[in-house]
């Protein structure tokens, strides 16, 4: 089954594959996990699994996100619409408003699709990503839909926490938590999808196991550049060293973005540090400081603080650690 391709999270991967074996899966189910631990690789594998029971070449295509998606411009709540992709049976919503907030034209043209459209002799599959960022209209449109599916669909929702999810979603889903496994099995599950074992090793240790976020750092060069500029910015802190830290921050005070996910990094880094990772620059209660700062940092972004004086202040305050 495609769902043994997921690492780790042995309970969720038995209920799930026991519920699709007697055909008892409910029609809603909700994955929870943190960013990076690989939510939306589940939710395609059971998708894949509940629609391909054999396998093949489709289920392959499911897995690499090859299905139709359901697209919408925003202000205009009329155009919304499902693009054609590989794999017909499965679509995909995910944000595409303003901070990556669903559109209700989004769901409305699913809606209409599942609706309209005759069902394969292998049902449908819709995939909603993130659904915490649903507002209440396009909320309002999805529980029209799931309070009455049509027969054979099947919704598989991913949020990155359970109380962010909409308490009217919420009831409606059978709930399951995706849980990080170990940096060393993440580091031997990474190394086998042709990543580096020396870089699968590090990345898996800074990011504790989420397999979907050392992935994503493998495989893209401006983000590991990234992670490595955050490892800088940890040995520096580690130093009390504000003045490089200030220098290497100030190629980030006038895009607010960058910063931001700098500053994510830099937190995780010194997280590896307070589970006592040797690969972490920082250790024990300098950790935990730059932590806190890291936290307080982007909390003053988040509330369009100047980037650059929440940076300037942050490097300032690097030489109390």
């Amino acid at each position: 089954m495609m769902l043994d391709r997921m690492e780790g999270n042995a309970e969720l991967k038995t209920s799930v594959q026991q519920m699709l074996a007697t055909r008892r899966l409910t029609h809603s189910v909700l994955l929870v996990g943190e960013a990076g631990l690989g939510t939306g690789f589940a939710a395609r594998c059971i998708a894949a699994d509940y629609l391909y029971p054999a396998g093949g070449a489709a289920a392959e295509a499911l897995l690499r996100g090859e299905c139709c998606r359901a697209v919408a411009k925003a202000g205009k709540r009329d155009s919304g619409t499902v693009e054609t992709g590989i794999v017909r049976e499965a679509i995909s919503v995910s944000g595409m408003g303003s901070g990556g907030k669903y559109l209700v034209g989004q769901v409305t043209a699913m809606r209409s699709e599942i609706f309209n459209t005759s069902l394969s002799a292998e049902g449908r599959a819709v995939l909603l990503y993130h659904v915490e960022r649903m507002n209440e209209e396009s909320a309002n449109a999805l529980l029209k839909v799931m309070e009455e599916p049509p027969e054979g669909v099947l919704f598989l929702l991913t949020a990155d926490s359970l109380a962010s999810v909409l308490p009217t979603i919420r009831s409606r889903c059978v709930s399951f938590a995706v849980a990080p496994v170990s940096p060393a099995d993440c580091t031997r599950y990474c190394a086998a999808q042709g990543v580096d074992k020396k870089a699968a090793a590090l990345y898996s240790e800074l990011f504790d196991g989420h397999i979907g976020t050392v992935l994503a750092v493998a495989r893209d060069e401006a983000r590991a550049a990234q992670v490595e500029k955050a490892l800088e910015l940890a040995r520096a802190a580690a130093a009390r060293d504000s003045y490089t830290a200030a220098v290497l921050l100030a190629a980030y005070e006038k895009d607010k973005a960058a910063a931001a996910a700098l500053l994510t990094d830099f937190r995780a880094v010194a997280a590896a540090g307070l589970r006592s990772s040797p690969r972490a620059p920082v250790q024990g209660t300098q950790a935990r400081q730059a932590v806190r700062l890291a936290d307080a940092a982007l909390q003053r972004l988040g509330a369009q603080v100047n980037p650059k004086v929440v940076l300037s202040v942050f490097a300032a305050k690097l030489r109390t650690l």
